[in-house]
């Protein structure tokens, strides 16, 4: 079979120091007003920017791994962070779908072991809610679902086109669900 159009969806372990980072991230909360962009509920850092030294070894890891992903679209240029962010979901805490206008590449690197799924909105998954429903389709599998939902583990990086739609579930844990989101372009 031919297969068209697939997004494609890279994720690593990168075997960072997830309670350095966490802890930082936590006091970032504490010493920072949240923006609010996707999140409803929760705390969102207004962007960050270089001056972040305890995150220096985070950003080297995960633009090697950009680099990597970068080469399988293949993009003619090299990859940059234009923007990066905490963010901090509590109970029942979740981000409605969005996409990241402006960028090439979005990620999303996870430092708590308690992650809600983060769900994955196929371009044409208004058109196929209606002729590719649940009373025509048996089984959903990659060729005919509207979402796709992944659980993330802790230190796990998900990197993804910036026009894909995603939203993150609400958290139901009960602890927080800790993560840092980034652009590329």
């Amino acid at each position: 079979m031919l297969e068209l159009f697939t997004v494609p969806i890279y994720s690593e372990k990168l075997n960072l120091d997830t309670k350095k980072i966490t802890d930082y991230c936590l006091l970032m909360k504490d010493t920072t007003k949240s923006v609010n962009i996707s999140n409803k509920g929760g705390w969102q850092s207004p962007p960050l920017s270089g001056e972040h030294v305890v995150l220096n070894d985070m950003f080297r890891e995960i633009l090697k791994h950009v680099e990597t992903y970068r080469k399988t679209i293949p993009f003619k240029q090299s990859l940059n962070f234009i923007n990066l962010w905490i963010n901090i979901n509590g109970y029942k805490d979740y981000n409605v779908e969005h996409i990241h206008c402006n960028s090439v590449i979005s990620g999303v690197y996870y430092l708590s072991p308690n992650n809600t799924d983060i769900v994955f909105v196929h371009p044409a998954a208004q058109l196929m809610q209606f002729d590719w429903n649940s009373d025509v389709i048996d089984d959903y599998n990659k060729n005919n679902c509207q979402n796709w939902a992944i659980t993330p583990s802790q230190d796990q990086l998900l990197l993804f086109p910036s026009w894909l739609g995603h939203r993150v579930e609400p958290n139901l844990s009960g602890k927080n669900r800790i993560s840092i989101s980034f652009n590329l372009r």
